[in-house]
């Protein structure tokens, strides 16, 4: 709430130490923290929001090259000024987090179901093709982004 209020200049000020710019009764504040996330998910610029929805749709932990497979080319560095994911390192392997379970479930469920469905499945044949020989492996990955896309036969 207070990062969207910050976002909106309602607040001005830094983290810890905002002070009031407007007057408490001029204050429009959402319903649900749902809300409150939606309005800063709408707020974002369209390669960052596309980024986003396709980040929820990989999964609450992606890395950049899964985002490659869906067509974007790039993490948006804004996403992680506004501590909508979290850059986080396991390994010798760079991967990226929501920076909350809702963050994920707002971006995920603001989608339309036929335009979720499309990432899922595109997800689906990319990591069947760019791994031929690993097939085994990601079967559960596979099978669960056509399940998701509504291809229960394939999946």
């Amino acid at each position: 709430m207070v990062r969207d209020l910050a976002e909106r200049g309602v607040l001005s000020g830094d983290r810890g130490a905002y002070t009031r710019r407007a007057e408490i009764g001029d204050v429009a504040v959402p319903a649900t923290l749902q809300a409150t996330i939606a309005a800063r998910i709408d707020r974002l610029d369209p390669d960052a929001k596309r980024a986003l929805c396709g980040a929820a749709v990989i999964g609450s932990r992606f890395g950049a090259d899964l985002l490659a497979l869906l067509g974007v080319d790039a993490v948006p560095r804004d996403l992680v000024e506004a501590e909508l994911i979290d850059h986080v390192t396991f390994g010798s392997r760079e991967e990226y987090a929501f920076h909350h379970p809702l963050i994920r479930t707002v971006a995920y469920e603001s989608q339309l179901k036929s335009d979720r469905a499309g990432l899922h499945r595109r997800l689906a044949a990319a990591v069947e093709k760019r791994e031929p020989g690993s097939i085994d492996e990601n079967a559960a990955l596979i099978a669960e982004h056509l399940q998701a896309a509504g291809d229960l036969r394939e999946a």
